[in-house]
């Protein structure tokens, strides 16, 4: 029997007082709802002008919901994907910050500044727009017990604030039939793979954003997930002090090769596990002969 993500009981409609909005939101009723960043008028284009009527879609950090409901009233099929609790969040580590010295008094504010905010957001727009997609609060790390895949897998601007994005991006691809979309995230132009920090981490105010890829290391992270890569310009305006349109990349990964071929196991008669398997055959035998010329000659028969 195939084990579906666990999905969240719709609650009450929250009241807004009470909800935190990480994008602009458009109600059909009131005015619109104020975030960080606005994509309104601009989704084809953050998400690489992917087409999603019919398909099935995980919107992977759906925060209070943007990128959800607009795949939604794309014509896809949607189920949001956020963290279960603030527990699961990582952060740069400084000593003097509250993360490091006290993590539970930290958690227990986040939950309070932050995090229950940001659900009740998404709550509340899920009610006033009458939407039908589901919510699952699955930490990344989970995903790999489940069996429900997806056509389409995306995320919007969330691999520079993970602590291991490679693994992120290892979970995504594992969940997705055709598709893998990183969407508006920042990328630098090398074909070397590797990563840097986002920022000289200096800054404890700064603490959560970590990494920016390369070019290279996301081609090799997904070409070791059998997907094929694809970079779109993508731009998003930031709200937060001075208005400001920002550019960046969506990141396309296709994939290349069948989602139901099982799995290569390692057979005994492999090159690279001979070798290995000769070389441990090796060690435990000069480890044996070893112990036999340290005991001299006490187990002898009298």
């Amino acid at each position: 029997m195939m084990k579906l993500l666990p999905r969240a009981a719709p609650p009450p409609k929250p009241s807004r007082e009470d909800c935190f909005f990480y994008h602009y939101l458009d109600f059909p009723d009131e005015e619109p709802a104020v975030g960080h960043w606005d994509i309104r008028g601009c989704f084809d284009q953050y998400i690489g002008n992917y087409p999603l009527k019919g398909k099935t879609v995980l919107d992977v950090g759906t925060a209070s919901g943007f990128l959800a409901f607009s795949a939604e009233a794309a014509g896809a099929v949607v189920t949001a994907l956020d963290f279960r609790d603030v527990s699961d969040f990582e952060r740069v580590p400084f000593a003097g910050n509250l993360h490091h010295v006290d993590r539970e008094t930290w958690d227990r504010q986040q939950r309070a500044l932050y995090y229950d905010g940001l659900k009740n957001g998404y709550w509340y727009a899920w009610h006033k727009l009458n939407s039908r997609s589901t919510v699952s609060y699955t930490p990344l790390r989970e995903l790999q017990y489940y069996d429900e895949m997806f056509d389409i897998v995306f995320a919007g601007a969330i691999i520079e604030h993970l602590a291991d994005p490679i693994s992120a991006i290892g979970a995504m691809c594992r969940k997705a039939k055709e598709a893998v979309i990183v969407a508006f995230t920042p990328v630098i132009e090398d074909p070397a793979p590797f990563m840097s920090p986002m920022n000289p981490w200096n800054d404890p105010e700064i603490d959560y954003v970590w990494w920016r890829l390369s070019n290279g290391l996301y081609q090799r992270v997904f070409a070791n997930l059998g997907f094929t890569l694809e970079l779109r310009p993508a731009r998003a305006i930031w709200k937060q002090g001075v208005s400001r349109e920002e550019e960046r990349y969506t990141i396309i990964a296709r994939r290349a090769t069948d989602v139901e071929a099982k799995p290569r196991l390692m057979a005994a008669t492999d090159p690279p596990r001979q070798k290995f398997m000769g070389k441990i055959s090796t060690l435990l035998s000069r480890a044996g002969r070893a112990a036999q010329g340290s005991s001299g000659g006490t187990n002898r028969t009298p």
